[in-house]
């Protein structure tokens, strides 16, 4: 039996944009926000982060090893997540100095310049990030909807991935009981997502998760 395709390999910046198109742009903003500080939020955005990753992504997708979409979606998250802690740490930095440090962040085609192989890809253009900002936007209000006791399992489970045992541990909760809730809460999340769609009875951006 043949095996699958690399997309990594393949060089195109075509296949490249729908790989991230495949992963949820608007779910991985959902995610790099909420790991965001609200002091680091206040100084960039969530938008910023992404679009740095998608690029540093881009740049260094040799060293990463095909090992499905899953493993590619953490991969991307923990780019986002390092990044994170270096903005973070250039804050509390610039506190100890007594003023606050500009915080520098590559944007689209300006942080190309000298960095070969590091090019304008269309995931990372101004309108693709407009979108998927107005779709995250969508998903954090369905999300915050959901009743108290469903916001964490379903934010865990749909958008960080995490195992239904880890969230129980975590949670100090019963497997089953973050089965049940999971399933509860994303039928309630999806349904009040289409309805802020305006796209009742289609599927909404987040693919479904088990």
């Amino acid at each position: 039996m043949d095996e699958a395709p690399d997309p990594l390999r393949s060089g195109s910046r075509r296949s490249w944009t729908a790989l991230i198109e495949s992963v949820g742009p608007s779910s991985l903003l959902v995610v790099i926000g909420a790991r965001m500080s609200a002091a680091l939020r206040a100084r960039i955005t969530a938008e910023d982060v992404l679009q740095e990753t998608l690029l540093q992504a881009w740049r260094d997708q040799g060293q990463c090893e095909w090992r499905g979409m899953a493993e590619f979606r953490r991969w991307l998250l923990q780019i986002a997540e390092n990044r994170i802690r270096g903005l973070a740490d250039l804050e509390n930095a610039g506190k100890r100095g007594g003023g606050r440090q500009q915080v520098p962040l590559e944007r689209g085609a300006d942080s190309t310049v000298g960095m070969p192989g590091l090019v304008p890809i269309a995931s990372t253009t101004p309108s693709r990030v407009a979108v998927a900002k107005e779709h995250a936007e969508l998903m954090r209000s369905a999300l915050a909807s959901l009743p108290a006791e469903l916001v964490d399992i379903v934010r865990l489970r749909l958008f960080e991935e995490e195992s239904s045992e880890v969230i129980a541990a975590r949670l100090g909760l019963g497997v089953d009981a973050v089965q049940y809730r999971f399933r509860r809460g994303l039928a309630i999340y999806h349904a009040r997502l289409r309805t802020l769609l305006g796209m009742e009875g289609s599927r909404s951006p987040v693919a479904d998760s088990s």
